[in-house]
């Protein structure tokens, strides 16, 4: 029937007499499985997250799949078929059966082939194949599209291209790197590089272009004096996802995936300060674009008058020839009326031609705004940069033709026992709804009332209000607690009396929190709507309080953990205990028998899938501090359900949300 599982029978699979020293094992369906304990595990690790998409990457045995896109990302480092083979042969415990060969072969065949190269202002497509160049030009697109038609393709000769980065695979291309190739090409009008583009996707032509940009040969465009600074050392996963964007002296377009706390803005100013071109910096909002510009003057030797904001509230311009402009997805793609202001700086955006465009936080930008950005600017070079390459609506695989291929991936539990993020303690609170709130839980049909009320469950309340006093009291630790429902976000912040940061916050007073959070030992806890979800650097807090999401978002589950990710520092080590040492926490409350259990389970599977486990507790708040919390009697859960009755009843909007709630809890 339809729902019977397939099997397959692996059986038969041929294993080697050495197998055992051998780290993984090749199925004819593409799934690889990577045991950790290997003493090849690195190497084979640095192999297969070039080759094959990351499924599951638990403590003892990885699973990755071998999928088009990953092969395509392959090839675009300078990885050749046949290189793919020998190498996964030589790792493989069995013998490699045939069905895997077969398939890497027909998704590389046209790979690699073609790319598209900005050389002096033009555009050529390039191949070291000349007969794949006459197979485009025999279509009608392409052969429009080229400039100066003639029988005969230009010639020239490169060296082999080499992916560095100190990995198995070395000597194999160091020795394809001292042969000379002949390269074929022939140019194509500015005007028609999307179109040609689109007409060698798979579902067209199917030779996918790669793009390159030759920075050290482009003379049209002027040099942004920029170095890394001597303390700025990238570490070494920082180095390997760099090497996979230089090769042969230039820059590939590609996506770069590392964990929040990892380090992303040294590889993205790293980056620029490789290319020494103009670079335009995205990010989601205000802050993060002066998170952004502060990085660009940590990590770099650019000049102030050399770097601009271009947000609401900062109109700068840099001064010079080249420079770094910082701004914002929607400042970009805003097609409504500007200030004279803005649209003279939007249209200094449009006209000139870009060394870098440097995009943070790819996955949460819609494919149609990404469409707008990329066609209201020119750049050389685009480069993605993200903690979390996944999406709920299966929209990222948009991202391969946007920008680029997925260029490098870290491991996470690699990452935490190199010291290089935290080490957290993933805990999910089961809170049981109190008899009244459930009885009206299940009363309700719109899902929305149900979320206020499993949100505002009492018992949640009191979970979280112990947690907060004993990291902040017995701890000493700085705790961010997130709600998107917005009354319990305002309610609990109120009633606890902490700072909160929402969507309508202005930057202003988002920056004052932000600060007192980081430097005030007053100021230990802090409410956040999703807003905080994505670019706002915390590195202080080492404690995530979630009493409300979005769904099922594995996305978001993830971007906030990674607000604790950060390497902490002396104090959260020496406060570390137990044999695990953890100097992170990371609570998800939740309101048992609810939908939220539902949604719980979803949200964890990314965080399950890079290795981490989840704690149940189920007996919080202990029951001697019970008389000292909130809502400890029935007179006051019964008045709490009053008020969430009353919002739910007559609130339509934000700004009366923000009134009933603060009359509501200001004088409780």
């Amino acid at each position: 029937g339809d729902n019977e599982v397939k099997k397959r029978d692996f059986t038969k699979l041929e294993l080697k007499l050495d197998h055992v020293n051998r780290p993984l094992w090749a199925c004819a369906d593409g799934r690889i499985f990577l045991e950790t304990f290997s003493p090849l595990y690195k190497q084979a690790y640095d192999f297969l997250i070039a080759i094959a998409e990351p499924v599951c990457r638990p403590e003892s045995m990885h699973e990755y799949n071998l999928t088009p896109h990953s092969l395509y990302a392959a090839v675009s480092v300078g990885l050749e078929t046949t290189t793919i083979i020998s190498v996964l042969s030589k790792l493989s415990k069995t013998k490699l059966p045939h069905e895997i060969i077969d398939f890497i072969h027909g998704s590389t065949a046209n790979y690699g082939k073609v790319k598209l190269v900005l050389k002096k202002n033009q555009y050529f497509v390039e191949s070291p194949f000349p007969e794949v160049l006459k197979t485009l030009l025999n279509d009608d697109v392409i052969s429009k599209a080229r400039k100066a038609p003639e029988d005969c393709l230009a010639v020239s000769r490169t060296a082999g291209e080499i992916a560095s980065g100190h990995d198995l695979l070395d000597e194999m291309q160091l020795a394809a790197a001292t042969e000379e190739k002949e390269t074929h090409s022939f140019e194509i009008d500015s005007a028609q590089v999307e179109n040609v583009k689109q007409r060698c996707l798979p579902n067209a032509l199917n030779f996918p272009m790669l793009e390159e940009y030759d920075f050290r040969n482009d003379t049209v465009n002027p040099d942004l004096d920029m170095e890394l600074k001597p303390q700025a050392r990238p570490r070494p996963y920082q180095e390997k996802s760099l090497s996979k964007m230089f090769g042969n002296g230039r820059a590939r377009s590609g996506i770069i995936v590392l964990p929040c706390g990892a380090g992303k803005s040294l590889v993205g100013v790293s980056a620029a300060c490789r290319i020494k071109k103009s670079c335009l910096c995205l990010a989601t909002n205000a802050v993060s674009v002066d998170q952004w510009a502060f990085q660009f003057k940590l990590w770099s030797t650019i000049r102030d008058e050399h770097i601009s904001r271009f947000t609401s509230d900062n109109k700068e311009k840099f001064r010079g020839m080249a420079g770094v402009v910082v701004t914002t997805y929607n400042m970009v793609a805003f097609g409504g009326k500007r200030s004279e202001d803005s649209e003279k700086i939007i249209e200094e955006i449009r006209n000139r031609e870009w060394g870098l465009l440097l995009m943070d936080e790819v996955h949460v930008v819609p494919a149609h705004m990404f469409r707008k950005v990329i066609s209201i600017t020119k750049s050389h070079c685009k480069l993605g940069l993200t903690a979390t390459l996944v999406r709920e609506d299966e929209r990222i695989t948009d991202l391969n033709f946007l920008i680029g291929p997925k260029l490098y991936e870290a491991n996470w539990l690699d990452l935490v026992k190199g010291g290089f993020i935290a080490n957290v303690q993933c805990a999910e609170v089961w809170c049981p709804m109190t008899k009244e709130f459930f009885a009206e839980y299940l009363k309700k049909e719109n899902s929305k009332k149900k979320q206020v009320l499993y949100v505002m469950n009492p018992n949640k309340f009191r979970a979280c209000e112990f947690l907060i006093r004993f990291h902040e009291q017995q701890r000493g630790d700085k705790i961010i607690v997130f709600a998107d429902n917005l009354f319990a976000l305002t309610a609990y912040a109120m009633k606890l009396r902490k700072p909160m940061i929402y969507g309508a916050t202005s930057h202003a007073e988002r920056t004052r929190i932000l600060y007192q959070f980081k430097n005030s030992p007053e100021v230990n806890t802090v409410f956040l709507s999703k807003v905080g979800d994505n670019s706002i650097d915390i590195p202080e807090a080492n404690v995530i309080i979630q009493i409300s999401s979005h769904a099922g978002s594995r996305r978001q589950e993830a971007q906030r953990l990674g607000r604790i990710l950060r390497a902490k520092g002396k104090h959260q080590d020496r406060m570390a205990g137990g044999k695990e040492e953890y100097n992170a926490f990371f609570y998800s409350l939740v309101s048992t028998d609810t939908q939220e259990m539902y949604y719980s389970t979803k949200r964890q599977q990314f965080l399950i899938d890079q290795g981490y486990s989840f704690k149940v507790i189920t007996s919080l708040p202990p029951p001697e501090e019970g008389p000292n919390l909130s809502f400890h009697t029935l007179d006051e859960q019964l008045d709490l359900l009053g008020k969430v009755c009353v919002f739910y009843t007559h609130c339509s909007s934000v700004s009366c949300c923000l009134y009933l709630t603060a009359i509501s809890f200001c004088a409780t």
